[in-house]
């Protein structure tokens, strides 16, 4: 009888213990960090596909910011936060290339508003997702230090390029204090941007000389504090010539990276040949200008199936930049939660 007791209380503890590592399994499983751990686990295919997209919000620093980011967040169902940057660095008074050596090392202060975003979204949500924040290349802020004036970039830059060598490097410097104030006050990683390699903007002269290594700097730190970095190569300027100019940007340190998907010679960007060129899983697939941004649900659906039907195994989904401010956050939710269950639905 007692034999018969100790059994029935063994087994029902057993049982419990069998539902609590179930619960405890869920609760993994549940938790965006742990998803997107998984994707970067080369080692075994995983069939749920993390999804984030991007969008500018009207209130850009502040608690109204904050607060957006947080609506966006919980609307969209997403894998990560994704904090955008939206300091400007101030306008210089550039009249030739040698004013360049006036561009300043910008301090942590200097970004303290928008580090105050980071914290209170770390806050809320750093338990359960990775809060990777934005972070714009040297080159951009270059750009933001003529102001208006920033198509002129190119020409001031060939008037001294050791001059604008140094003003990059100043930049990337008061960079890497924004990286380091952000990772102690709840940025898991990044969302490093690169800009410049896409020959639009600079010679190839003046990038490889006199910006490339400044530029690569951002990410060697990110990489060097950062749980996470998601590497952006951006062609905002102008589209890359074809798959190889992308390439170039192998050696840049990151976790993910995330990839345009045309180029100016006609060639379209195959995922699966960039995901083994760089070694790391691939984010992206879907044109921030094309069927996400224009059109309907089932449009935005069927552009989701020809791209996991060609995606890597372990990838994210997303769009190649930022997609437009006025893109409905319904038709983002749909196609994020279709894309998480799609490699369960659509099984061989």
């Amino acid at each position: 009888m007692k034999k018969n007791l100790f059994r029935t209380i063994a087994v029902a503890l057993l049982a419990t213990t069998g539902i609590q590592q179930v619960a405890a399994q869920q609760q993994v499983a549940n938790n965006r960090r742990e998803r997107i751990l998984q994707v970067l686990d080369q080692s075994r295919p995983n069939e749920y596909v993390p999804a984030g997209f991007f969008l500018h919000f009207e209130n850009k620093l502040g608690r109204k910011a904050v607060e957006d980011h947080k609506a966006f967040y919980k609307a969209t169902n997403m894998d990560f936060v994704k904090v955008f940057y939206e300091i400007v660095v101030p306008q210089i008074d550039i009249k030739s290339g040698k004013d360049w050596e006036k561009v300043p090392v910008y301090g942590e202060d200097f970004f303290a508003p928008q580090v105050a975003v980071i914290e209170d979204l770390a806050r809320e949500y750093g338990s359960e997702a990775f809060i990777l924040p934005t972070v714009y290349s040297p080159l951009a802020l270059a750009a933001q230090t003529l102001g208006k004036r920033g198509e002129d970039l190119k020409k001031f830059a060939e008037q001294d390029p050791v001059a604008f060598g140094h003003a990059i490097k100043n930049l990337s410097l008061s960079i890497e204090n924004y990286l380091r104030a952000a990772r102690k006050h709840g940025a898991d990683g990044f969302y490093v941007s690169s800009q410049g390699g896409d020959g639009n903007l600079l010679s190839a002269k003046i990038w490889n000389e006199q910006v490339r290594q400044w530029d690569k700097h951002v990410s060697e730190v990110a990489n060097e504090i950062g749980e996470i970095n998601i590497l952006h190569i951006c062609d905002y300027g102008a589209p890359f010539k074809n798959a190889e100019a992308l390439y170039a940007f192998t050696d840049y340190p990151a976790s993910i990276i995330n990839v345009p998907l045309n180029f100016s010679d006609g060639s379209v960007l195959d995922l699966k040949e960039a995901q083994k060129r760089f070694g790391r899983p691939i984010f992206g697939g879907l044109e921030r200008l094309g069927v996400i941004a224009t059109g309907s649900v089932e449009e935005a659906k069927a552009a989701v199936d020809k791209v996991l039907e060609n995606a890597p195994q372990n990838f994210i989904l997303g769009a190649d930049c930022t997609v437009p401010g006025d893109t409905d956050w319904e038709k983002l939710r749909a196609v994020i939660d279709y894309a998480h269950s799609w490699r369960l639905t659509h099984k061989k």
